[in-house]
């Protein structure tokens, strides 16, 4: 997220204490070259952060995934490596992780823009402190499991140099590299409570008239909680499974739309969410989770959220975070698409453009638009994209299909 000396578009960009970073960047490539898999490196280390304190012995490290299509690669330990900033500190966080064990982990800290590290550990040798680190050590190695990360351990007992690195991971970042496991039941579990119990926050106000902005149709938005007294749950139902499902679906959200007599409104009907089109749920998910971004100052990190959604009601959302007015807590946002409309409309700098690229071995390159030679101010990105300049770009290998397509066999 760190921008290059390249001109225009300020409005993209902001300056995050000794950095001038991008507000947004965009990530474009074929179908399985690695875009996903980038993301969900994200929700992986923050998984390791806030949840590995609690591993059980033995416990094993679920976000593993080797590279399964290199020998040498299929049982090495996965390398993670993040630098990130967080209550105007910077931080540089390195893990390295097998199937059952924390392999390496180090992070460091830039106090006067030095590099100086706070605590360096590998397997089976004592954790090395830096001179900077406050806190507790022998205490907390002790308690550490080969399993868990020191940082989370550290963080729940209170030690003074984890706690602002770990927040970050629990407040600084939004990740949803699966946004359509959110798309059924988002609204009941991530939006229709606070929608429902506090109608007149920020959050509700803005989220209303979002959805109603964006020539959908509804004119209202509201939460109500469910009279479950309706509902004839089985009667072998364990009461702590029934009481636990009415507390997740407690509330359900009704659209308003207008209806009309002719040309003249008459009335206004209610409607439940699933009589919505699949491009409207969708809206609702991502400006949901956008506005939570966008209020909190946070780092968003989604997949291909434009799916179902017309590419006007794209470029709108994600000018959101380039606008001052929209984005005063300089929010950003991170995803991945296939939208290659997005070139075409002045959205972005260059250098907030990135590429994934699949070689013969399977393996992924990342690379930026930026750094590629050739490329000038008035360079029509979506023109160039799409003919396969950049590369990035699927190669149809067709032949084989054609000819069994032509086969006379039954």
């Amino acid at each position: 997220m760190i921008q290059t000396s390249l001109r225009g578009l300020k409005s993209n960009t902001f300056q995050g204490g000794n950095n001038k970073l991008t507000k947004t960047a965009v990530i474009y490539g074929p179908n399985a070259s690695g875009k996903s898999g980038f993301l969900r490196a994200f929700k992986a280390l923050e998984y390791l952060v806030l949840r590995s304190s609690t591993f059980k012995p033995g416990e094993k490290i679920a976000p593993y995934e080797p590279f399964k299509l290199s020998v040498k690669n299929v049982v090495s330990p996965v390398s993670i490596e993040i630098e990130f900033s967080h209550r105007e500190n910077i931080y540089h966080y390195h893990v390295a992780f097998s199937r059952e064990k924390i392999e390496f982990e180090e992070l460091s800290h830039f106090p006067n823009s030095v590099r100086t590290l706070l605590f360096s550990r590998q397997l089976g040798i004592p954790i090395k402190f830096g001179e900077s680190y406050k806190g507790g050590k022998k205490t907390i190695e002790k308690l550490l499991l080969p399993n868990q990360l020191f940082l989370s351990k550290a963080a729940e007992n209170n030690v003074e140099s984890a706690l602002d690195p770990f927040a970050f991971f629990g407040e600084g970042i939004m990740v949803f590299p699966f946004l359509e496991d959110y798309r059924e039941t988002s609204l009941s579990k991530l939006y229709a409570k606070r929608l429902a119990e506090n109608k007149n926050s920020n959050f509700s106000k803005r989220f209303n008239k979002l959805i109603c902005a964006l020539d959908t149709g509804i004119i209202g938005i509201q939460a109500e909680e469910v009279d479950w007294s309706s509902y004839n749950f089985p009667s072998n139902m364990p009461e702590d499974i029934r009481s636990s499902f009415q507390e997740q679906y407690k509330y359900d959200i009704r659209t308003q739309h207008s209806v009309f007599d002719g040309s003249i409104e008459v009335g206004v009907e209610n409607f439940e969410i699933d009589e919505e089109s699949t491009g409207t749920k969708s809206l609702f998910v991502i400006g949901g989770i956008i506005l939570d971004a966008l209020e909190s100052g946070r780092v968003l990190i989604v997949d291909e959220f434009e799916k179902n959604m017309h590419p006007s009601i794209t470029q709108f959302l994600i000018n959101l975070f380039h606008n001052e007015m929209t984005n005063p807590r300089n929010s950003q946002l991170i995803f991945a698409t296939h939208d290659v409309t997005q070139l075409s409309n002045d959205s972005f700098r260059r250098d907030q453009v990135w590429f994934t690229e699949k070689d013969e071995f399977g393996s992924t390159t990342l690379f930026r638009c930026s750094d590629i030679k050739g490329i000038r101010l008035g360079t029509p990105l979506d023109k160039w994209y799409s003919s396969g300049r950049f590369g990035a770009t699927p190669i149809i290998n067709d032949s084989d299909f054609i000819i069994e397509m032509q086969s006379n066999d039954d």
